[in-house]
């Protein structure tokens, strides 16, 4: 089972020259060599929130623990805080049967994330909110090229408390989508059953270099 930590922090300014060479030498790889996947790092495009979400995967959450425990960590987050503001972390355990999540990821890909949380005044409510997204509302994604990676349930951190994760190889139609009535009445719908909705649009800010032996990253903008 694939549990996430997920860094969110904004660049301090005066850093921004010797941040890039901090995060892809240092900082990545010493959280890969903790066991915790460093999988993309995603600048936020569309949505109010931290300049930056770092992606990484644990297996299970007892090596997250072991390793957020260790000195390595804490030297690690100590540095990183020098070249930062804003840090803060969040804990995420995967909902069953939601998605097909991967750490390979298309260089080509956005992220549009749509974060709620689910209104569960009585299990009639909560039964009528899984038969609306299982069946119409994730579905609808797929059909509009929104890859549903997975669906989150946030551990550890600040509401809202789902996250459901897609993935957009063909950007030039993410917007248009978006606009359109389709998408709209969906949502509309959606917010029946949850409430705290929020979205964002993310593009690369870290990814992984294709076809390389070893284990390397590239920050895309800095």
């Amino acid at each position: 089972m694939a549990v996430k930590l997920m860094h969110y922090w904004t660049i301090n300014p005066a850093k921004k020259h010797d941040y890039p060479s901090f995060i892809i030498k240092k900082f990545i790889p010493g959280v890969n060599r903790l066991g915790l996947h460093t999988v993309a790092g995603w600048s936020v495009l569309v949505g109010s929130y931290s300049e930056v979400i770092m992606e990484t995967v644990s297996s299970d959450l007892d090596k997250l623990e072991a390793a957020l425990k260790t000195n390595e960590y804490r030297k690690l987050k100590s540095e990183l805080l020098n070249f930062i503001k804003h840090y803060k972390t969040k804990v995420q355990v995967p909902i069953p049967n939601r998605g097909s999540y991967s750490m390979s990821i298309a260089q080509d890909t956005v992220k549009f994330n749509q974060m709620w949380d689910v209104i569960t005044l009585k299990l009639s409510d909560y039964k009528s909110y899984e038969q609306f997204v299982t069946q119409e509302f994730y579905p609808l994604m797929e059909e509009m090229g929104v890859h549903l990676a997975g669906e989150w349930d946030v551990l550890i951190g600040d509401e809202p408390h789902t996250v459901c994760e897609g993935r957009v190889t063909d950007v030039s139609s993410l917007i248009p989508a978006l606009q359109g009535q389709t998408f709209r009445k969906a949502k509309k719908r959606l917010k029946q059953y949850v409430e705290n909705y929020q979205s964002r649009i993310l593009s690369f800010h870290v990814r992984k270099i294709k076809g390389h032996r070893s284990e390397a990253y590239e920050m895309i903008d800095d």
